[in-house]
Parts: C-alpha cells; sequence; structure tokens
C-alpha cells in the first residue's frame, strides 16, 4: 500500500516545509519526496540511488532582485522499511546567500500506516535565507473506507537566531481514484517569542502514472510559522497566496526531467514568480 502512497507526497511538499526551501516560490516547504520505482523483476535488482539535481530561479518586484539558486537529493531506494534522502539547498539575494542542509526518510512499519521523518540546518551565510535548525515529522493513515482515502498529521518546528522560533501542526487528507491524486491541508502555526497565533493552508490536484509522467498544480495561502520578506524569520505578519504548477517526465525508464512554476504574493510586500528545473536519475 505504501508504495501506491508515494507520489502524493509531491503535491504536499508544494504546500508545507520540514526542513528545506528549494523554490519556485521564496516560501516553499520540504523538498519533495522522491517518486517511488516501479517494483523491480526477479531478474533486476531495484535501483540503488536516486539523483536529482537542478537550479531554480525567483523574479521578484518591489526592488527585492532576483533570487538564485541550485538544490540536490540523494535517495537510497533499497531499503525496506526506511528510504532514507540527503539533501541540500543553496539560494543568492542581492543581500546575500545562504546554505541548507538535510536528512530525511520514509519509515515504514505496516501496510496502513507510515511516516516521513526528517531533520535539517542551515549554517551561517551572509544573509539569514532558510531557518537554522528545523524538524519534524509526518504520519498518513490509510481510512478503510472509501477507499482510497488517507488521512495526514504533521508537527515540525523551525528555528531561527536570537531565541526566536515557530511550532507548526498540519491535518491533511489525500485521496486516490484512477490516475488522479486530491489532497488539502491546514496548518496551525504559532511562532514565538509572543506566541503569535496564525494559519495557513492549501490545495492540489495531479494527475499520471509512475514511470510515464505526473503533472499537477495545487494553491496556497494564509499567514506561515516562518517566512524570508526580511532578514528577521518567522514573521507572522505577513499575508500570501499563490499557485505552482509541476510536470515531471520519465525520458527512459532511469532517468527524466521536472519543471516547476510558482506565483507568491507576499501583501504588502512583494509578488514573485519562480521557476525550477531539475534532471532525475536512478543508478545503477
Amino acid at each position: 500500500m505504501h508504495r501506491k502512497l508515494l507520489p502524493a507526497v509531491w503535491i504536499l511538499a508544494l504546500s508545507g516545509c520540514l526542513w528545506a526551501q528549494a523554490p519556485p516560490g521564496p516560501e516553499q516547504a520540504p523538498a519533495p519526496a522522491p517518486a517511488e520505482s516501479a517494483p523491480a523483476s526477479q531478474s533486476e535488482p531495484a535501483p540503488l540511488l536516486r539523483v536529482e539535481m537542478g537550479g531554480f530561479s525567483n523574479f521578484v518586484n518591489n526592488n527585492y532582485g532576483t533570487w538564485d539558486g541550485f538544490s540536490g537529493r540523494f535517495t537510497y531506494l533499497r531499503g525496506k522499511r526506511f528510504t532514507p534522502s540527503f539533501g541540500f539547498a543553496r539560494q543568492r539575494r542581492p543581500n546575500g546567500a545562504q546554505t541548507t542542509l538535510g536528512i530525511d526518510s520514509y519509515i515504514v512499519p505496516t501496510k496502513w500506516f507510515y511516516m516521513i521523518g526528517g531533520i535539517g540546518g542551515s549554517p551561517e551565510g551572509s544573509a539569514e535565507l532558510f531557518p537554522k535548525l528545523s524538524y519534524g515529522i509526518t504520519g498518513l493513515f490509510s481510512i478503510p473506507h472509501p477507499k482510497g482515502l488517507v488521512a495526514t498529521l504533521a508537527a515540525s518546528q523551525l528555528h531561527g537566531t536570537a531565541g526566536a522560533y515557530g511550532r507548526v501542526l498540519t491535518v491533511g487528507a489525500m485521496y486516490y481514484r484512477g490516475r488522479t491524486i486530491w489532497n488539502a491541508n491546514l496548518s496551525f502555526n504559532r511562532t514565538y517569542p509572543g506566541a503569535v497565533p496564525s494559519k495557513s493552508g492549501g490545495f492540489g490536484v495531479q494527475f499520471g502514472t509512475e514511470k510515464k509522467f505526473w503533472i499537477g498544480g495545487g494553491m496556497g495561502g494564509g499567514r506561515v510559522a516562518y517566512n524570508t520578506v526580511s532578514l528577521t524569520p518567522l514573521d507572522v505578519r505577513s499575508y500570501s497566496f499563490g499557485p505552482n504548477l509541476f510536470l515531471q517526465k520519465w525520458i527512459t525508464n532511469k532517468w527524466g526531467v521536472i519543471v516547476k512554476y510558482g506565483y507568491q504574493d507576499y501583501v504588502d510586500f512583494y509578488q514573485s514568480h519562480g521557476v525550477e528545473a531539475k534532471v532525475f536519475f536512478e543508478v545503477p
């Protein structure tokens, strides 16, 4: 069952984060989980690694300039209960640059329940663009009826500098019907010091078949627990909203490309158009 669930995490990753930002949007959540590999035949072992490498650009108005960067991810595919990944991203803006690193993994204890856990951090850079430390876990529960419904529950914490941090609790659901996957989520955020509450949410849909293509999009909005409007993180005063689109296409059974577009409107601050392109491949 858990193999069927993996592609849907792609849309979830466009609207909520465990550790790393890798735009198109300046505010993007954990890097997308790797799409599952097709079951290997008895004569052909499963691939050892999945590798993703790519770059992104955000075109931001109101004199914020262009935000560029690159990201990568390496995922071990032969684990039965664990699928660990290491990822990184570096972003450069007119006021400076910073790198973020993280590890996460699928954890599959039963056929009806699995988890995704991760932790990440960002060394000091010439600007503060990512959380200094972040960690979280997501649980996914298969609901018996109706068939194809999956409930999700996630908790994460993000730390900035000078004692500032945010906590995020997210509830959501995914629904599988034929070749289409629907999802929606709602996050309850609290920022410290001050215990300032806020909410954000999103929904999305994707269509396709693993090893052929996935195409989809979503919409998100609200006030989030961590943003990068200024050099001071964890600022919940800014309301934001915007759509996102993506296409993942396999060129062969072993490699393909991913392209994304995202628009973000940070009300009273700026609007951003972001694009990202990646190549992914499996080895050996």
